[in-house]
């Protein structure tokens, strides 16, 4: 949710852009860019997420396997 409430201020702070800015081409731009550096963050976490579950099944996996000290 961290990451809706940074996007949530950058797109503000797009409009803001384009109200004193003026240029419809230049904001659409950048209001592209933004929404692909959101996509992007948003699959990298996922990535990691998946790939932590992965790891901690693995490392139960070798618990259960290992032989009691």
């Amino acid at each position: 949710m961290v990451y809706m409430r940074l996007f949530t201020i950058l797109l503000a702070a797009s409009f803001m852009v384009i109200v004193f800015y003026g240029d419809l081409a230049t904001v659409t731009a950048l209001l592209a860019g933004l929404c692909g550096g959101f996509v992007a963050v948003v699959a990298a976490q996922n990535n990691t997420i998946s790939k932590l579950k992965a790891l901690e099944k693995r490392v139960e996996a070798l618990q259960a396997a290992a032989p009691p000290r």
